[in-house]
């Protein structure tokens, strides 16, 4: 088993610009007694600070790491890295964010290396023999707060970029202390939406100058300068927490276009009432509202928000807008949370792919991927009740009178929507009942209501069970975090006494060095599906679909004049266990079935695997082992029906394998490398010889082709044929005999198609297609 490595990046500010040479103007003594050490903590002239970033990396001291993935291996064991999962809140707010310590321990160090000491030369001291590595960091780097931090899990052979990545952000830090260790605790990106650190709006602090009356049009805000530096040049404000009125600035003047707006009073004012700036949202996209509340208040980068597959979520299956008046600075968490309970959302830091994802609550597949005793780890199959999660009745006040006023104020709303199931009740011998006060939930927005208050009934009018399961890490069904599944056990049973299929939603993933302990909500679920849509979205990495068959699962048999969409979203990979089943297989359609195939992210054929080298032994005298040649790629897209494709992601066949080397000098030859795929192609076996076997090749990933392996040698006349790169054909082995003679070199595998229907296919967009067309 090859070895297991642990690595902890994190991301810095570092200063680009020398000490003292335009435009930096520190200098000495003017600015400081000693040259910077190019930090935020030590810089002397912060106007000019001219950011380049660097990135430290920690590792686990293993007893192996590799020479070539420059790290410190500070970190003494794996229990030195505490990592808390996220836990998905289905519906209901942001849930349970991720957090990880890691521990490291201090020790001397020469300041050098990425983030060392440009002036080293030039000081006094040996830094070696002054102070310790992380006594000096924390001089340096006192502001770590919302850096970027990634967990890298791996194996020995494997390149940096092909491991396992987990994304977080630092959140705080403590030491050196007087055990010799310093600590960093980080977080999932959604941290930056606690009440804590990000409101909407945002704090305004001008105030009037001057008293106004109930019928005023003007007033001049104080202080000197605050209204170019903080209000627009026209929208709504709240005046004393009072009254709401529609204005236009100019400098620190104010005219008010309108009074008492938003259901609010015409009022007087007095001098110094505040004047705070009114967040609104007039017929907005759930979608939308979550990415402005979490880029423009929370300050989340804009590239962990998949805006285009978050509007094909709400789109497809929410298809309502909000309304909404926010008066006063509120936690974005609140706002977040109160729209994730009534559009039916489930919102999450997806921490592989550095994304947030966004997805509508929605029955679960017939033909999702299963856990039973089969795929999960003996006896870890656990079912737990959940009886305080039952729902009977929903109340819902819609049509918010005042926004000024509080938002759970019953009295505050113009309109109710009471959703119920009595039956429910009866049998449960109580009601239970869930109220909501939506701000969101316009006036007349009374099918918005009742559509919110059924899905949430046909979920909890039966309490969800909570499943737990444990599956190893190479086995062939992996969990996604948000991924619908089914679970079958034994002990789960139906009334008849056979075991149950029961649908879940996976809302958290603990990885561990050797598995994943998985956790799920069962989703039973009743919802008022709009009849006409048939959106399939592919939301998670998955392998061989065919879409009639996920279709029919999910819509049933489909007719003549019918609109099929499908989009594999941006991020996810649709893949292929083996080189002859394509990735993704339209199917069989009855004629006038309209198909149209979006691919934001990929579909990747299966990798060939490479050939395995010539080799030799003496048993009964010398015999030759023949190599073999690299296998050929899989097909991406497979189509006998006409469709659309558009999209601008990939379609890539999948790579060929590299042959097998041939003997050179009587030595074994190297196998040739895997190709690529999302299942990329295994390194092929070097060849046999006493004491002196060829090298293996190195497999292929999803992102990258395997390298063939090198002869008995260590050389690269016998050498392993690399694999191919998607769409390409893996390399021909290398040797000294000629095609077709024992112990000669292989040839690679051939390249996998990425469309096999290509005649089939109307394409549109601009799409990265690798591989041949045929058909």
């Amino acid at each position: 088993m090859a070895g297991k490595l642990t690595y902890v990046e994190i991301d810095i500010d570092r200063c680009a610009l020398s000490y003292g040479v335009a435009p930096c103007v520190a200098s000495i003594p003017e600015t400081g007694d000693r040259k910077c050490f190019n930090s935020i903590g030590s810089c002397q002239d912060r106007a000019n600070f001219d950011d380049e970033g660097v990135t430290i990396r920690f590792a686990i001291n293993a007893g192996y790491l590799p020479a070539d993935i420059e790290c410190i291996p500070c970190i003494k064991s794996e229990s030195d890295i505490e990592f808390t999962p996220c836990i998905v809140s289905l519906g209901v707010d942001l849930g349970q964010r991720a957090s990880l310590k890691i521990r490291m321990l201090d020790h001397p160090d020469s300041d050098t290396g990425p983030a060392g000491d440009k002036y080293l030369s030039e000081r006094p001291y040996n830094p070696f023999k002054q102070g310790t590595y992380f006594g000096k960091f924390r001089a340096r780097h006192p502001y770590l707060r919302g850096r970027n931090l990634r967990l890298i899990r791996g194996e020995v052979g494997q390149a940096l970029g092909d491991m396992e990545t987990r994304h977080f952000i630092i959140d705080s830090f403590d030491g050196p202390l007087p055990d010799g260790t310093f600590s960093i605790i980080a977080k999932d990106v959604l941290k930056l939406a606690d009440g804590d650190r990000a409101q909407a709006p945002r704090v305004s602090n001008g105030f009037l100058t001057a008293a106004i009356s109930n019928s005023d049009l003007a007033f001049t805000l104080s202080p000197a300068g605050i209204g170019n530096a903080e209000y627009p040049s026209s929208g709504y404000g709240a005046i004393g927490g009072k009254e709401i009125v529609a204005f236009t600035r100019s400098g620190n003047s104010v005219t008010i276009t309108g009074r008492a707006q938003f259901g609010t009073t015409a009022v007087a004012h007095d001098a110094q009432d505040r004047f705070q700036l009114v967040l609104r949202y007039d017929a907005v996209d759930p979608a939308n509202i979550v990415k402005d509340l979490l880029q423009n208040y929370a300050d989340v980068p804009s590239g962990y928000i998949p805006i285009a597959d978050w509007l094909d979520e709400t789109g497809n299956f929410f298809n309502r807008l909000f309304t909404a008046v926010i008066p006063e600075p509120t936690d974005v968490s609140k706002l977040l949370s109160e729209i994730i309970e009534q559009a039916a959302l489930a919102v999450w830091w997806d921490d592989r792919q550095q994304k947030i994802r966004l997805q509508v609550l929605r029955s679960i597949a017939t033909d999702a991927s299963r856990f039973s005793e089969v795929n999960t780890l003996k006896d870890s199959i656990q079912s737990k009740e959940q009886p305080d999660k039952r729902v009977s009745e929903v109340i819902t006040y819609f049509g918010q009178n005042n926004p000024l006023r509080p938002v759970d104020d019953a009295d505050n709303f113009r309109s109710i929507e009471t959703v119920k199931d009595d039956q429910s009740a009866a049998d449960y011998g109580s009601p239970a009942i869930k109220k909501i006060f939506s701000r969101w939930m316009p006036p007349f927005g009374r099918t918005v209501a009742t559509r919110n208050g059924q899905i949430i009934l046909g979920r909890y009018k039966n309490p969800p069970r909570r499943l737990n399961f444990d599956v190893f890490r190479d086995g062939i069904a992996l969990p996604a975090l948000g991924q619908g599944a089914r679970v079958v056990d034994w002990f789960i049973q139906d009334d008849t006494g056979a075991p149950a299929d029961v649908p879940i939603q996976i809302t958290r993933i603990n990885p561990m060095s050797d598995r994943f302990k998985v956790e799920g909500e069962e989703m039973i679920f009743v919802v008022p599906d709009d009849i006409d849509d048939r959106t399939i979205i592919i939301d998670a990495d998955t392998l061989n679909i065919n879409l009639r068959t996920v279709y029919q699962n999910i819509y049933g048999t489909p007719e003549s004049g019918e609109e099929v969409k499908c989009i594999v979203q941006s991020g996810v990979i649709v893949g292929s266990s083996s080189i002859s089943t394509p990735a993704f297989e339209v199917g069989s359609w009855p004629s006038g079935v309209t198909i149209n195939l979006r691919v934001d992210g990929r579909i990747q054929g299966r990798a060939g695997n490479g050939g395995r080298g010539a080799g030799f032994n003496f048993t009964g005298g010398f015999t030759i082992i023949p190599g073999t040649d690299g296998q050929a790629g899989g097909a991406a897209l497979y189509s006998r029906y006409a469709i659309n494709l558009s999209g601008a992601g990939q379609v890539w066949g999948g790579g060929g394998g590299g042959g097998g080397g041939g003997m050179t000098s009587g030595t074994a030859a190297g196998g040739g490398g895997g190709g690529q795929g999302r299942n990329g192609g295994a390194g092929g076996k070097g060849g046999d010889a006493p004491g002196n076997d060829g090298r293996d090749g190195a497999a292929g990933g999803s992102e990258s082709a395997g390298a063939g392996g090198n002869d008995g040698n260590n050389a690269s006349p016998g050498k392993g044929g690399n694999g191919g790169a998607a769409g390409q054909a893996g390399q021909n082995g290398s040797g000294d005999a000629a095609p077709g003679a024992s112990g000669s070199w292989r040839v690679g595998g051939a390249a996998g198609r990425a469309i096999d229907g290509d005649s089939f296919i109307t394409e549109t967009g601009s799409l990265d297609v690798r591989g041949p067309r045929v058909n």
